[in-house]
């Protein structure tokens, strides 16, 4: 089977999948039930195949954090907001790309369980990153620590940095950001080629986050905020969803505002398609891409932090 064959069947098949199940007039409780039944793996179950593989839990308050390393001696650590529009995921369900992404930054990640919509509204999932972002940070001082996440957990990464930066707190050392949702306010531009996300799958989960809410506050979405002064961000897409060309504002925005940026554009891929259908070129691309942002970062991170040391 060639790439190109392989490529299109995977889109197509998850299409179908994603457009089946994941409807917008799904119910948030059915939605939940689903992305758990599909995507939620144990603890054991994992570790049995990979025995190396540590899980460990962390509570702050009434925030529960999972976190899982794929390695002995990780260099970085990495806070990782799980997508799900703001309305499902959680842990569980992310615990394989979390592991993926251990194994392939040589990080230790933590999920936090934020709080999802439509019963907690904003600010509960950026109140919830920033007291993990804390935790993280008191807990692992001494490692550089990047924020990651996908889909509505992409936005949320961005919206944790720009709060960061209002605080006058420490930032990352890089920003992640996998089919980001950027902006919450009413979709009305369709993508034909999108196999799942229509402009109603948006508008509706925005509803569910936003509620009376301003969606152009820049902290709900950071398609509207400055972005001067945040970290390095490294943002993927896949050239055929309907996030797309979103993703390409912001980061010449950011490019624009002084603010380090790289893009990566999955050709022919769909939304989340590092984490969806890792098996494919396109993926493992990005993974490389990754795994080099995250590498470059962290040793520049750690180099700045010697040369602070020694009072260069």
């Amino acid at each position: 089977m060639t790439d190109a064959i392989k490529t299109w069947l995977s889109n197509a098949a998850y299409g179908l999948v994603m457009r089946t199940l994941f409807r917008a007039a799904t119910s948030p409780d059915v939605l939940r039930r689903r992305f758990e039944r599909f995507g939620a793996t144990s603890r054991g179950a994992m570790v049995q195949k990979h025995p190396r593989l540590a899980f460990a839990d962390h509570t702050v308050g009434k925030l529960a954090i999972e976190s899982v390393c794929a390695v002995p001696s990780p260099r970085c650590a990495i806070l990782y907001l799980h997508g799900g529009a703001f309305v499902f995921g959680s842990p569980a369900s992310y615990r394989n790309r979390a592991m993926r992404m251990s194994y392939r930054c040589r990080a230790e990640v933590f999920v936090p369980d934020y709080r999802l919509a439509p019963e907690h509204r904003f600010p509960a999932a950026l109140d919830d990153a920033l007291v993990a972002w804390q935790y993280l940070r008191a807990l692992r001082s001494s490692l550089p620590i990047f924020v990651a996440g996908d889909s509505a957990g992409g936005g949320l990464a961005i919206s944790l940095a720009i709060r960061l930066r209002q605080l006058g707190a420490t930032l990352p050392d890089g920003i992640i950001a996998i089919s980001p949702w950027l902006d919450l306010g009413p979709c009305i531009v369709d993508h034909a080629r999108d196999r799942w996300l229509t402009p109603r799958h948006l508008t509706q989960w925005a509803r569910y986050y936003v509620g009376d809410g301003d969606p152009s506050n820049p902290l709900v979405s950071p398609a509207y905020a400055d972005l001067a002064g945040l970290p390095p961000l490294l943002a993927f897409a896949g050239e055929d969803e309907l996030l797309a060309a979103g993703v390409r504002r912001l980061v010449a925005a950011a490019r624009r505002a002084g603010t380090t940026a790289e893009l990566c554009i999955g050709a022919g891929m769909q939304h989340d398609f590092p984490l969806t259908l890792p098996w494919l070129a396109e993926s493992r691309r990005a993974w490389e891409l990754l795994a080099t942002f995250v590498e470059s970062h962290a040793s520049a991170a750690c180099g700045l932090e010697s040369a602070t040391l020694a009072g260069v």
